[in-house]
């Protein structure tokens, strides 16, 4: 694997893990009734759901026509993600949907009487699918084989689930302390994870763009 190719999808899973409200959402349900059970849960729902598209899409690969996954195809591929994901991020940078506004989702008024099964559904929803399909999409392109292409796959999702899993360590190091911990990590989200956000996302915007140009003009 190329470096450029394995620095996007580094900067992808950090993508992942920095999101705000997935992790707002996971300190909202560890500090709720039965926390634990329902913290558990919806990282289950998170690691299932990246899981069943890398996975899945890594053991398709190989009956995709070769010809399809020409080097020119795969750089106008990685062009293409590179400005859809870059206009994406203005899109959000512009219309704001995360911890640092003022109005809150509507489900996250329900987290604290949700049960373990619709933590679950929670999970597996809240991931940006873009950015999954565009890792995946950059680990096929890649030119790794199916078993290094499912090592891969199964690293990054480990590595995009730090961040909504990361409330559990607390509980496990410090539990006396876990409170304190968890407001402090709310309000460092609420200050300062929306420009981290973008930052990441930026950078990966500009890998693809980079890596597509430099392939359809060689």
């Amino acid at each position: 694997m190329e470096l450029a190719s394995l620095l996007t999808l580094l900067l992808m899973a950090l993508f992942l893990a920095v999101q705000p409200w997935s992790v707002l959402a996971a300190i909202l349900l560890v500090t709720a009734q039965d926390g634990m059970k329902k913290e558990i849960a919806y990282v289950g729902g998170w690691v299932t759901a990246l899981l069943a598209v890398a996975v899945t899409t890594v053991l398709v690969y190989p009956d995709i026509p070769q010809g399809s996954t020409s080097n020119n195809s795969q750089a106008a591929v990685e062009l293409g993600v590179g400005i859809l994901f870059g206009g994406w991020l203005l899109w959000r940078w512009r219309n704001p949907k995360d911890a640092a506004t003022e109005k809150q989702p509507s489900w996250m008024a329900r987290l604290d009487t949700m049960s373990p099964l619709l933590a679950v559904g929670l999970g597996a929803f809240l991931p940006s699918y873009f950015v999954v399909v565009a890792a995946v999409s950059e680990m096929i392109s890649s030119g790794l084989s199916q078993g290094w292409l499912l090592f891969a796959a199964l690293g990054w999702v480990l590595l995009a689930s730090t961040g909504v899993a990361s409330p559990l360590w607390p509980l496990a190091s410090d539990r006396a302390n876990a409170p304190e911990t968890y407001e402090r990590w709310r309000a460092w989200i609420t200050a300062h994870s929306r420009s981290l956000l973008y930052l990441v996302g930026a950078l990966v915007a500009v890998v693809l763009i980079g890596k597509g140009l430099n392939g359809v003009i060689s």
